[in-house]
């Protein structure tokens, strides 16, 4: 079985309740899949948007009777069968949809695509076409949206669909042409061990950076990850449900507007960049 590198767990942390803001509605609950300190970095970016703590259960646990808004991170939490009328938003939740009739806003791994394609040309002022491979159905819109904001910002992005994602390594074999980068969507069913592990060998190969979705990855050898932090998915995550509650009406996937760019220096250095990142959040040797 295949390794994904998201993680799918958080350490519960339990938290007093609060009111609403504007009212006296019971806050929202948090619903936690497991423990993993990524999912405790989406909560903590959830309360600093939300301005207090929240009540937080497992989430196979049944949430207090009153309870009617939910932050649901992770996909057991997502998936579960909510009360009725309920307003929920998932976080760290990649496929999940509506369930029994519920309308559940899903925060996107991939965050707004016009500021991560901005991002990305800073990094590499030549960009010019970005070979971009994804592979569950989950992530089709994500990639359209960001074909979309290549399109407005002079960037080719050539997207394609790995499925199932064992072909990968065949997909690599086929490309035919100068892609001046590589980027695999965040998406778990793709960016698996073994897959990273493929494209960065055929991208040092090659000479091309390959630039990771996740912060993580830079460590294991990524030119550069360009991605939405867990704590931002969670500023999200909040803003979105403070809107539902007071009326507004959301669209079913919301993204993080910010952005983080950690540069591998060494693997930079190894395709031609640098010496120096001026335009990177982060640098590691």
């Amino acid at each position: 079985m295949r390794r994904s590198l998201f993680p799918l767990a958080l350490l519960l942390a339990a938290a007093a309740g609060a009111a609403r803001p504007g009212g006296g509605s019971p806050a929202p609950v948090a619903l936690l899949s497991s423990e993993s300190a990524h999912y405790r970095q989406a909560l903590e970016g959830f309360m600093e948007a939300w301005g207090s703590t929240v009540t937080v259960v497992a989430a196979d646990a049944r949430p207090p009777v009153e309870a009617w808004a939910f932050l649901a991170v992770g996909g057991k939490a997502a998936a579960r069968r909510w009360p009725r009328d309920s307003v929920v938003v998932a976080c760290l939740a990649p496929s999940v949809e509506s369930v029994e009739g519920d309308a559940v806003t899903r925060v996107s791994l991939l965050p707004d695509p016009a500021v991560l394609v901005s991002r990305m040309r800073a990094l590499l002022p030549r960009l010019r076409v970005l070979r971009v491979f994804w592979s569950s159905e989950s992530s089709r819109e994500d990639a359209e949206a960001l074909e979309a904001a290549g399109q407005r910002q002079g960037v080719v992005v050539l997207s394609e669909r790995v499925d199932p994602p064992s072909r990968l390594p065949e997909r690599l074999r086929a490309i035919d042409g100068k892609d001046d980068a590589l980027w695999l969507m965040p998406d778990p069913a793709l960016v698996t061990a073994e897959n990273f592990a493929i494209v960065r060998e055929y991208a040092a190969a090659r000479g091309i950076p390959f630039l990771g979705p996740t912060e993580g990855l830079a460590e294991r050898g990524a030119t550069a990850t360009i991605s939405a932090t867990f704590r931002d998915m969670g500023r999200a995550a909040a803003l979105s449900l403070r809107a539902r509650l007071d009326g507004g009406a959301e669209p079913e996937i919301v993204r993080a507007a910010r952005v983080t760019v950690t540069v591998n220096a060494a693997a930079a250095r190894a395709v031609g960049l640098g010496p120096a990142f001026p335009s990177a959040d982060k640098v590691l040797p």
